[in-house]
């Protein structure tokens, strides 16, 4: 026998042996890379977008039964008006107390400017309804109760006085029914300033 054909079956046994390449190691790898990227960043969209949607679902929320819509409800349409008297000095009611600006839309009472106007516009289902002082401060978000006046807390040597429609209320003031032209006074003494406050509403309003 030649070294030729001794030759043969060694490299016949050589070929048999060699090592394949892995099915994966012919996939391109830069577009796999691209397309996982791609898919994180559509699922963190998604998580954000879930997670924004949840934390928006509370504003503009029903309260004390008052919706906050689009649009204004003037079926239902008159105006009181609120003076808070702290330290002989009359205060500012703020404008825009019912009136979320990130959700566009109005509570059925609210203040468009700071002349102490409380606007109660509701629909026509809430005709017969009795909005009072309590509402307002619910929808404020401010407390309001004998011993707090919104962000101001009633010392011990001071005391609550509340006149409406200049007559002196001695009830809780939540219950204080807000009608048409009706004059608020809340007033923590000492001093008293006497007579209170009162406000004349423009023509037409």
């Amino acid at each position: 026998m030649s070294k030729t054909k001794q030759r043969r079956p060694a490299g016949r046994r050589y070929a048999r042996v060699q090592p394949k390449k892995s099915w994966w190691s012919e996939l391109p790898l830069l577009p796999i890379v691209v397309g996982v990227l791609l898919l994180g960043a559509a699922v963190s969209l998604i998580v954000v977008a879930l997670a924004s949607s949840k934390g928006s679902s509370t504003a503009g929320q029903t309260i004390d039964g008052i919706q906050c819509q689009s649009n204004e409800q003037l079926a239902v349409h008159y105006h009181a008006h609120l003076s808070i008297v702290i330290d002989g000095n009359e205060t500012v009611l703020p404008a825009g107390i019912g009136i979320d600006n990130t959700n566009q839309c109005l509570y059925w009472t609210h203040t468009h400017q700071t002349d102490g106007v409380i606007h109660i516009e509701a629909p026509q289902s809430s005709a017969k309804r009795k909005f009072t002082l309590g509402n307002f401060f619910d929808v404020w978000q401010k407390p309001l109760d004998p011993t707090h006046i919104g962000d101001t807390t009633i010392g011990k040597n001071q005391k609550l006085v509340m006149f409406v429609d200049g007559k002196p209320y001695t009830g809780n003031p939540r219950n204080i029914v807000l009608g048409a032209h009706t004059l608020v006074v809340l007033e923590i003494t000492p001093p008293e300033v006497n007579p209170p406050p009162t406000f004349t509403f423009p023509a037409g309003e």
